[in-house]
């Protein structure tokens, strides 16, 4: 009875094991291992420009091109030049040509949400100029490695003047009530990949782009803003500040000529140079250096607010959402017209900037 038992119990796993190999599983080595995707939209469709792997095994890395009349069927075409299989979880990020930000990127997004096999949390860009330029940058004869380009997306937290998005996080700022979506902007130059600007939109298409020093004023509003340097000048020289400890606030409040929104904005700061060579800063100079970085965080954000909302009307900062969640009956009659009346809308902007005082 035992033997006749263990016999049965192989007999079951050989059949498992065939049953698996005619569902058509294939090992890592026999598929596509994708570690990035580029997406441009072309006269009939897609082309997709797709970076892989060479061998699980292997760290090098691989570029192929390939269309169709959809993101999945280009996608899956490149089986016809590669002989594998798409896989997708190894990817790190997704980037967008300009060409798909014109015409809206819903025609392209929806298969990095709803394809059962993809990762919907993974770092998104938008190219400037074609996505396929990014994808296949050479920086010294090789490709530059995705990894290298999935920290890009976290440069922000370094220098204050570069947004960071996953897929997920486009999708919910386009379908929140009273909001803009924003996405990195990405440049592949002579010297290489960098991020260029923050591109904003109305509903999947793009509206406009907001500079890097536009993007830091967006970001201390929205209490995005850890850390960058800023520079000032005044009877002191240049003096080069280490922003840190940056606190951003929008409040509303309804009066009789509609909304008001206010944004306050508090940062501490190093003084990390001075030009000339100085070794001591007397106490009024330093009340000046904090009067010009205020002034320079205020002309920031403004310069954002009034490109973003007052001239493209795009709600990036999110004052519609504001309303939506503070005063929902307001907002009940003012939301079909919105992306226009938030133009008319009154804005205050209050910055101060506390300068660390180390010397005796």
């Amino acid at each position: 009875m035992a033997l006749w038992k263990k016999a049965l119990a192989l007999a079951l796993v050989a059949a498992l094991m065939l049953s698996m190999q005619g569902c058509g599983y294939r090992e890592l080595y026999e598929r596509l291992l994708i570690h990035g995707i580029g997406v441009d939209a072309v006269e009939d469709g897609f082309l997709v420009t797709v970076r892989s792997s060479v061998s699980p095994e292997d760290e090098g890395e691989e570029c192929f091109t390939s269309t169709g009349k959809s993101v999945l069927e280009a996608l899956t075409n490149l089986s016809l030049s590669t002989g594998r299989e798409p896989f997708y979880s190894h990817n790190y990020l997704v980037v967008f040509g300009e060409t798909c930000a014109r015409q809206g990127l819903d025609s392209c997004l929806d298969f990095f949400i709803r394809y059962y096999n993809t990762r919907p949390a993974v770092q998104v860009y938008l190219a400037e100029g074609s996505a396929g330029e990014v994808l296949s940058f050479e920086k010294d004869g090789k490709l530059l490695r995705m990894s290298e380009l999935q920290e890009l997306g976290k440069s922000g937290q370094l220098n204050g003047k570069a947004v960071g998005a996953q897929l997920l996080d486009f999708v919910n700022g386009v379908k929140r009530e009273g909001s803009s979506a924003v996405l990195p902007v990405l440049r592949a130059g002579k010297e290489g990949v960098e991020i260029a600007s923050t591109a904003y939109f109305t509903g999947y298409k793009q509206a406009g782009a907001l500079s890097l020093s536009q993007t830091r004023g967006y970001l201390a509003a929205k209490n995005l803003l850890e850390k960058g340097e800023a520079v000032v000048q005044g009877s002191f020289g240049a003096a080069t500040l280490s922003l840190s400890q940056s606190k951003g606030k929008i409040d509303a409040r309804i009066d009789g000529d509609g909304p008001v929104f206010t944004i306050s904005v508090e940062a501490q700061a190093d003084i990390s140079a001075v030009s000339g060579g100085r070794s001591r800063l007397g106490a009024g100079e330093y009340a000046q250096i904090e009067k010009e970085a205020a002034a320079l965080l205020e002309g920031e954000v403004l310069s954002a607010l009034e490109q973003s909302v007052q001239e493209d009307n795009c709600d990036i900062f999110g004052f519609g959402n504001l309303l939506y969640r503070q005063y929902p009956a307001y907002w009940r009659t003012a939301s079909a017209g919105w992306h226009e009346e938030m133009a008319a809308c009154r804005y205050e902007v209050r910055t101060s900037v506390q300068v660390l005082r180390l010397e005796g």
